[in-house]
């Protein structure tokens, strides 16, 4: 397993999540509305876990898309601890465990898991 692959595919995952979110906040209709944003997020999400995914594999690495998906997520969620959550949340007037007590944040990383084990699985033929 290439963990240093992995977490770049992570990375660019937590940036492309992380632009939609501020796209979606300065957007005039869907700005007020949480639960919209949360659905666009949703499909983008697979989106995103896709091209990491592709990222990840681009060289024919075989191992479990679970595994990767796991570590994709681990490092999103870090990310959001170290960066998201100091610069953005806190000056919100949010606090960490608001924002890692948000079911939004788990969803994304569960999406993100099975997307990348089922990209596996089809894109790869991984036993």
């Amino acid at each position: 397993m290439n963990y240093l692959r992995a977490v770049l595919s992570g990375i660019i995952l937590w940036i492309s999540v992380a632009v939609t979110f501020f796209i979606l906040e300065h957007t005039p209709i869907i700005k007020d509305s949480l639960n919209i944003q949360t659905v666009i997020i949703c499909l983008f999400i697979i989106f995103y876990s896709s091209i990491g995914a592709s990222f990840y594999y681009k060289k024919s690495i075989s191992i479990s898309g679970f595994q990767v998906g796991v570590i994709m997520s681990l490092t999103a969620i870090l990310l959001d601890a170290l960066v998201f959550v100091p610069l953005v949340e806190i000056p919100k007037g949010n606090t960490y465990q608001d924002f890692f007590s948000n079911p939004l944040l788990w969803i994304l990383a569960i999406l993100n898991i099975v997307t990348v084990y089922f990209y596996s699985k089809t894109k790869l033929k991984i036993n």
